[in-house]
């Protein structure tokens, strides 16, 4: 390969455009490996007194959020004259899945508390 100085404006632009899909190729890779279906991200705080009532507060709140993104979904769905019945059924199955992931964090972190208190 010619050093860049000496190559053509179209052999550069084939140059960074294949460096381009390279990279994007490998952050996709890293994406799917590490994405949506890895590990869970726990944020640990120091040790605390309360850290089962927080854990317990957490668990409530998800809870609570996730019936009341239901309760708006409905409410969009009566108001906008029960049209297109797909999207507010759509909305649940995204809310179901941000409550699976939310749900797997606090447990991670609930294990990590357990674990640290060993």
């Amino acid at each position: 390969m010619k050093p860049l100085e000496e190559q053509t404006i179209t052999a550069r632009i084939v140059t960074t455009a294949i460096i381009i899909i390279v990279i994007l190729i490998i952050l996709s890779f890293i994406g799917w490996c590490g994405g949506a279906g890895g590990q869970p991200l726990v944020l640990m705080l120091p040790p605390s007194p309360f850290d089962a009532k927080i854990l317990e507060l957490d668990r409530r709140a998800l809870d609570e959020a996730y019936v009341n993104k239901l309760r708006h979904l409905y409410d969009v769905y009566v108001a906008s004259g029960r049209e297109a019945p797909e999207r507010p059924m759509k909305g649940a199955a995204e809310a179901r899945r941000a409550y699976i992931d939310i749900m797997k964090a606090i447990e991670a972190r609930e294990q990590a508390i357990k674990e640290r208190e060993k």
